[in-house]
This record gives C-alpha cells, sequence and structure tokens, in this order.
C-alpha cells in the first residue's frame, strides 16, 4: 500500500544492520539507492513501482540472496496495472525462495501471476475455514458494528459542492474524511473549501503530492481533535487514526 510503514529498530546502525527499510513514490530515488547500500536492510518494504525502478537504476540493490517474496493485497496490485512490473520483479529474483501471495478476491489476473510466479503452490482459503468454525459454533461471520451507520444523500450536479459545505459546517468538531476520484479533484475542492470555510482548514492528501507531504498531512489529521481530510484512494486502506 502508498503509506506503509517501515518497522525501526532502536540499535546504533554501527554495531547492527538496521531491520527494514521502506521504497515508496515521492522519495528522491538516489537516496534510496544510497540508504540501502549503507544500511544493508533484511526487509525490504517497498511499492511495485518504486522498486522496479530501483533495481533498474542501480547495481547496489542485488536480489540475488532473497528468500522470501510476500505480494500482500495482490488483486489491487494488480487492479492498478501491476502485472508487468510484478514479472520483471519475480524473473530476477532466485528461483529457490519461498513466496506468500496474499489477496482478498480470487481474480483471473491472481490466478494467473501464481501460474508464472510460484513454484508448487499450496491455496490456502481463509473465509472458508473461518465459515465452518462459525458454523460449528453456531455465530455469525461479517458482522458489522452495531454503531456503524451509512447514510447518503442525493442532489444535482451543479449543487454538490454547497451541500458538502453544509455537511462539513454541520460537523465541524468531527473527523470527517472526504474521497474524490482525482488529484485534481482533492486539489480543487481543498482549494474551494478553504476560501468559503474561513474558520476550518481542509488537509488534501492524494498520490501527486511528494512522500514527505503526504506524512505530514496524515499526521497533522491524525493529531487534531478535528478536522476534514480530504483524499483520493491512496487513503483507502491502511491508515492508523
Amino acid at each position: 500500500a502508498p503509506f506503509t510503514r517501515a518497522l525501526s529498530k532502536a540499535e546504533d546502525d554501527s554495531e547492527k544492520d538496521k531491520v527494514s527499510m521502506l521504497l515508496t513514490g515521492g522519495t528522491d530515488v538516489a537516496k534510496d539507492v544510497a540508504a540501502f547500500a549503507r544500511d544493508s536492510p533484511l526487509v525490504l518494504i517497498a511499492t511495485p513501482g518504486r522498486l522496479w525502478d530501483v533495481m533498474q537504476r542501480s547495481r547496489e540493490l542485488s536480489v540475488k540472496k532473497c528468500e522470501l517474496l510476500i505480494l500482500d493485497e495482490a488483486d489491487r496490485l494488480l487492479g492498478m496495472g501491476f502485472m508487468a512490473t510484478l514479472n520483471n520483479i519475480i524473473a530476477r529474483l532466485p528461483k529457490q525462495r519461498r513466496t506468500g501471495l496474499f489477496s482478498a478476491t480470487q481474480t483471473e489476473e491472481v490466478t494467473e501471476l501464481a501460474r508464472a510466479g510460484l513454484r508448487n503452490p499450496v491455496r490456502v482459503t481463509v473465509r472458508d475455514a473461518l465459515n465452518a468454525a462459525a458454523k460449528a459454533s453456531g455465530e455469525k461471520t461479517g458482522k458489522l458494528p452495531t454503531q456503524l451507520q451509512l447514510l447518503y444523500r442525493v442532489c444535482p450536479v451543479d449543487a454538490k459542492l454547497w451541500h458538502l459545505v453544509n455537511f462539513i459546517k454541520e460537523h465541524r468538531e468531527c473527523k470527517v474524511i472526504v474521497y474524490f476520484l482525482t488529484c485534481a479533484c482533492v486539489d480543487f475542492y481543498e482549494s474551494a473549501l478553504s476560501a468559503v470555510l474561513s474558520d476550518i482548514h481542509p488537509i488534501a492528501l492524494h498520490g501527486k503530492m511528494k512522500q514527505s507531504a503526504r506524512e505530514a498531512a496524515l499526521g497533522k489529521f491524525t493529531t487534531q481533535e478535528a478536522g476534514i481530510l480530504m483524499c483520493t484512494d491512496i487513503a483507502a486502506r491502511g491508515l492508523d487514526i
């Protein structure tokens, strides 16, 4: 996911290697390569695009000794068009390795990737095991939170902005996350609402922002008692607020 946080270990780097390193978009590739060469991390957490970019640009990032490859949320990765990139990465990895492929849905693309990238794969379906256990105990699975409310409002297209403004005014004491389809929409509405709501300052978050700016925006929203986060689906998963 674009906001994966690397685990760090509070030890002197001169005595022990760093446990992990994070590679994502929005950071300087040259600095990433230098950090990898300097720290020799045991675990590399990365988005496919940035990892392949670094692998192409630098010989410092050697994957010859890679023992374990984990593809988390493979359905989402493939849905975002990373099939070719993942195949390129896998082709450079040692054949004698272990691979874990995790997916919420079993799509044709996931099956194809498993067929191409895994040797003697063993399929483990967690949902079937949970359903069997629930059936045996008489419990129901997939329960929704009892306090969850799902509401929607229908309005003309040309009135959406004013409905949004009124909604935010009504919930100014709450934390509100507003999702938009594109980065341009986030920037437009953040600018528009900042002009209309003088006492409320929305926080923008999208994929075209630098990583440092993303982290600053998320940190600001997390620490506020109330606020408005305006974002794309970059914030759809993995946020800890």
